[in-house]
């Protein structure tokens, strides 16, 4: 036994510390990784529903400004149609009283007389069938106004009542049900002083867009709507000569002319409006001192008026348009998606939690009025700019960096 060797005792074991140490820090690394990597994805995805819910809100609301425009536009021109049939009434009756004073005086010369008759039959004719036509018309027009009138007011409500919340909701969902879009309850969650910028942002938002358009009243906007109406009746000289001018003929003779005079003005207020149009012969002589006045030949002036066949014609009493004076006007749609980071798939392990902070993105969207140049639509002169309005339906959505002051 004493000369037995000794050997020592194997140690094993030792490096399994080491290894579950090692794995520990790898797990918390990946579990990291995976959980920033979570983060980001849905901060990308995020940006995606922000960006098309401005878009989106803008675009909405962009096409209530252009309903407007072409609402306006429409009222205009059907009460400038209505002028166009009134005036037709009364110069078919100015035709059909010149038949009967010629009538008048060539009833006792033969064969002429009878072939007068006869044109003046036809003339009676034409008169009943144009002012039956009108009766249906000049209310049917009216009416159509009053519908469009409607509408606007329903639009106007539409941005009042902030459905522009609703869409853009409804835009961001599509992304992720979790998503909420300028929520506040989930921005009160954020540190006091982004919440306090956030919130003037978003009140400024609240406030801006219902009072961006202002209802005006025909007689109580300056002229405006009488401007438009005179504007429209100057597109062309053939509308300007039937309605504004003089309509009819002009013959010079050696010592005499002869003139066919005629016009309709427009009259418009608040709670009513009329087209009244006159049509009548006129001769002037020359004499010693030169031209003298024009008088009427015949007994009688032809006129026609709009309320002849409609008592309650309206006309355009009031439309909307951008409120305040001219400018630059604009309108900025801000949205900010959030989502709690407790609804974020991510891994609690190693003590990670998620924070009570929600993740969040702003987005801006601009709309704003701009007019097309060249094409179709002649550009105004260098020196020259079209301020916003309702009038022409230019406005346009476009989303735009995110200005300082609004969270991202």
């Amino acid at each position: 036994m004493r000369g037995r060797r000794e050997h020592p005792a194997k140690v094993t074991g030792q490096i399994a510390p080491v290894a579950l140490f090692g794995i520990l820090i790898a797990g918390g690394v990946l579990a990291m990784m995976f959980n920033t990597g979570q983060k980001i994805t849905e901060k990308s995805q995020l940006a995606n529903a922000a960006d098309a819910a401005a878009y989106s809100g803008a675009v909405w609301t962009a096409r209530h400004l252009n309903f407007m425009a072409y609402t306006n536009r429409a009222m205009i021109a059907n009460h400038a149609a209505a002028g166009h049939f009134i005036s037709y009434v009364s110069w078919i009756r100015y035709v059909n009283d010149s038949i009967d004073f010629i009538d008048r005086i060539t009833q006792f010369i033969p064969y002429v007389g009878q072939y007068v008759d006869l044109v003046q039959m036809v003339a009676a004719e034409v008169r009943d069938v144009t002012e039956t036509a009108a009766r249906l018309a000049i209310p049917a027009i009216d009416g159509w106004n009053a519908n469009f009138r409607a509408a606007q007011l329903e639009a106007q409500a539409s941005l009042a009542l902030d459905h522009l919340h609703d869409l853009m909701q409804r835009t961001a969902q599509v992304y992720d049900p979790a998503i909420r879009i300028n929520d506040r309850s989930e921005l009160d969650a954020m540190p006091a002083e982004l919440r306090t910028l956030v919130d003037v942002d978003l009140i400024g938002q609240l406030g801006s867009i219902p009072t961006f358009v202002e209802r005006y009243v025909a007689g109580n906007d300056r002229g405006s709507m009488g401007n438009l109406v005179s504007a429209s009746l100057r597109t062309n000289g053939d509308t300007q000569h039937w309605i504004a001018g003089e309509r009819g003929w002009r013959e010079n003779l050696l010592a005499a002319q002869i003139r066919k005079q005629g016009s309709t003005a427009n009259v418009q207020t608040a709670s009513s409006a009329d087209w009244r149009a006159s049509d009548q012969l006129q001769v002037r002589t020359l004499g010693v001192f030169g031209w003298g006045s024009w008088r009427r030949v015949g007994t009688r002036t032809s006129t026609a008026r709009a309320t002849q066949f409609d008592t309650n014609y309206r006309g355009v009493p009031a439309y909307y348009n951008v409120a305040g004076n001219p400018g630059e006007h604009f309108l900025r749609i801000t949205a900010i998606a959030t989502k709690r980071q407790s609804q974020v798939a991510t891994t609690d392990v190693f003590g990670m939690h998620a924070s009570e902070q929600p993740l969040a993105i702003a987005a801006m969207a601009r709309v704003e009025f701009r007019r097309p140049s060249g094409g179709v639509f002649t550009a105004l002169r260098p020196d020259r700019n079209e301020y916003a309005n309702l009038f022409n339906p230019f406005w346009e959505a476009k989303l735009v960096p995110v200005e300082a002051g609004v969270a991202q």
